[in-house]
């Protein structure tokens, strides 16, 4: 799955958006669709997901007002002499957010739960375990379907690459995950969206497990210690497709940032000797 745009390719299309006037949508200013990455406009013409053009509206929103900076510089009279500065650096990681979220939302690009399920069965180790994962993201995928991209579903089944399904370690420090780190913290940190976070705990309790999250960017598969017994959630009818646009902004919000903020060791570090 593409997850980054060359540095040429990058310029080129960025020369275009720069020249290119922007539209508005529901009064907000957007990048207009011809000048997003084709992979949007695939999606806006495409029936696989529940509101395909609003998340494609969303996405141009997004781009625009990253590129504009139309929040920090409408607001605060202080800090004009940031704005060129705080376009160039928003607006390409903007456009990457973007970029990848296009990808993550093709069907192509999805798990294929069956393949995944099969490939559990041979391993030596941790079967059962492993099982159980599978089991909960398939059931996920039947509670979501293309309504998340398809790095929502991936993220969860990250661990089955372990040699331990529980191991816990840094996305930031970790060598084997540097090339999955900025995707899958953005869906980890995006999963607090209060209502999608219950839902992926229900499911998982039904199985024993749930996904845990710390904010020093690790992730694990950790037992349902604390309950005695699987709860059941669902989101509520009427705040399913708010619930799941909220998550679509907080991903792209979360996938820009993590290049803006730093990590220290020492989050990590089991025995501190100062």
């Amino acid at each position: 799955m593409t997850e980054t745009v060359s540095s040429g390719g990058f310029s080129m299309q960025m020369v275009a958006i720069s020249q290119t006037a922007l539209t508005t949508i529901a009064g907000e200013p957007a990048v207009p669709l011809a000048a997003m990455p084709k992979s949007w406009q695939r999606i806006a013409a495409g029936s696989w997901m529940s509101e395909p053009r609003v998340y494609t509206a969303m996405a141009q929103v997004f781009l625009a007002k990253n590129q504009q900076g139309s929040i920090l510089f409408t607001e605060r009279s202080d800090s004009q002499h940031l704005k060129n500065a705080y376009c160039e650096g928003n607006g390409r990681l903007a456009w990457e957010a973007v970029t990848h979220f296009g990808e993550a939302f093709l069907p192509e690009n999805y798990p294929d739960i069956e393949q995944i399920r099969a490939a559990v069965y041979t391993r030596d180790t941790q079967q059962k375990e492993c099982t159980a994962l599978v089991e909960i993201v398939s059931a996920l995928f039947d509670e979501l379907g293309y309504d998340v991209p398809a790095t929502f579903y991936w993220t969860f089944l990250h661990p089955l690459k372990r040699s331990n399904l529980f191991e816990v370690r840094s996305f930031r420090f970790s060598e084997q995950d540097l090339d999955v780190a900025r995707k899958f913290d953005a869906i980890l940190h995006g999963g607090y969206v209060s209502m999608l976070r219950r839902l992926i705990d229900s499911i998982s309790s039904q199985h024993g497990y749930f996904f845990e999250h710390g904010c020093g960017c690790e992730s694990h598969l950790a037992k349902l210690n604390t309950c005695d017994s699987p709860f059941h959630y669902t989101i509520p009818s009427e705040a399913r497709r708010k619930t799941l646009r909220a998550f679509f902004w907080s991903v792209m919000e979360e996938y820009l940032l993590f290049e803006l903020r730093s990590a220290t060791r020492l989050v990590y570090a089991d025995h501190l000797d100062l």
